[in-house]
């Protein structure tokens, strides 16, 4: 007697690559770039660079006039912006994940210090504990990602202004030489004005890299929010590793298109209506479910094939090239869920 198998772990890896074909779209992996780059930092003051950064996809279409070449449509110049813009945040992300990493805030007793989230509707101080016991499980988790993405936001505006200084220091000295990290902030800084596309959304540095934060923080939580409504009944030690040792079942949508990635979050429940990442993730959201082995993954079905007009390539968030940036996005949210309780609370109601 045959059974039908469960899904399998990368049934959503897949489809969502398959999604993205069906789109016309085609992913350049930044990595052979990063590769370049450490291996010749003057590639980052390169024409080709500019030009997409010597992907083959970019490179065969707007090369030697060859009949393939010639045959290939014109690559668009947002494309090829993309791809520049990611390579080099990829890049920067490193001395991201340690200014984070090295910069958390802890109290005398070791416990993690969140801000008061400035624009918060419900005015609790997160350090006051009584008072977030007290509230609401829907106010105590909003008011718990408001502050976890403005505590990021403190951070990462550390990060840029200590970039910033030192591609300053290097140019006062006026030898001609320049580290890695601040040759590729200048070259980014450059890059984000002279696009048109960064340059109609009104993205620096600062505000692409908050952004996709706010993204990746209300990702995690939603993670951790879902795990007592997949496995109900169980103690924060089980869901802690539970969420832990599913990360890598949820990395697949930070390989995405933005269009793709936002269009799968509204479908699916995570994104909310008003697009803001303080709200716990819904009773009847269908994104999270559990695969053969009881880990958390991504359900398939509410993908959905989107591309912007004239869009062909994709890179994916360049966090993804960031060796352990995502993990530690992930640690931090999941050990304020366990310092905070989170896992009781949300089995309140």
């Amino acid at each position: 007697m045959s059974t039908t198998p469960p899904s399998r772990s990368n049934d959503f890896a897949q489809s969502f690559s398959t999604a993205h074909g069906e789109a016309g779209l085609t992913r350049v992996s930044v990595a052979h770039v990063l590769q370049r780059i450490q291996a010749d930092p003057n590639f980052l003051f390169t024409p080709e660079f500019r030009q997409g950064a010597g992907q083959c996809p970019f490179h065969a279409a707007g090369g030697a006039p060859t009949a393939a070449a010639n045959a290939a449509p014109p690559i668009p110049q947002d494309d090829a912006d993309k791809v520049v813009v990611n390579s080099l945040l990829a890049l920067l992300f490193g001395r991201l994940r340690d200014h984070i990493a090295g910069n958390l805030p802890f109290d005398a007793d070791g416990r993690p210090m969140l801000p008061i989230p400035p624009r918060s509707p419900h005015g609790l101080d997160p350090a006051d504990r009584a008072a977030m016991a007290a509230a609401a499980p829907d106010v105590f988790c909003s008011v718990l990602r408001d502050a976890t993405c403005h505590l990021l936001d403190g951070l990462i505006s550390g990060w840029v202004v200590d970039l910033l200084h030192e591609e300053e220091y290097f140019r006062a000295q006026g030898s001609g030489a320049i580290s890695l990290e601040a040759a590729a902030t200048f070259v980014l800084r450059t890059s984000l004005d002279s696009s048109p596309l960064y340059q109609r959304a009104g993205y620096d540095m600062l505000s692409i890299t908050k952004t996709g934060s706010h993204t990746a923080i209300h990702i995690c939580w939603a993670m951790v929010e879902a795990a007592p409504l997949l496995v109900p009944g169980r103690d924060a030690a089980f869901y802690d590793d539970l969420v832990h040792r599913s990360l890598k079942q949820i990395v697949p949508l930070s390989m995405s298109s933005l269009g793709m990635l936002v269009h799968y979050m509204e479908e699916s429940g995570i994104e909310p209506k008003d697009g803001l990442a303080v709200h716990r993730l819904p009773k009847d959201q269908t994104a999270f479910v559990l695969d053969g082995n009881g880990l958390i993954r991504l359900n398939a079905d509410p993908i959905v094939t989107f591309a912007k007009p004239e869009e062909r390539y994709y890179t994916g968030c360049p966090a993804f090239y960031a060796t352990n940036l995502i993990k530690l996005y992930l640690d931090i949210v999941a050990g304020l869920a366990l310092d905070y309780s989170v896992y009781d609370r949300l089995q309140e109601g």
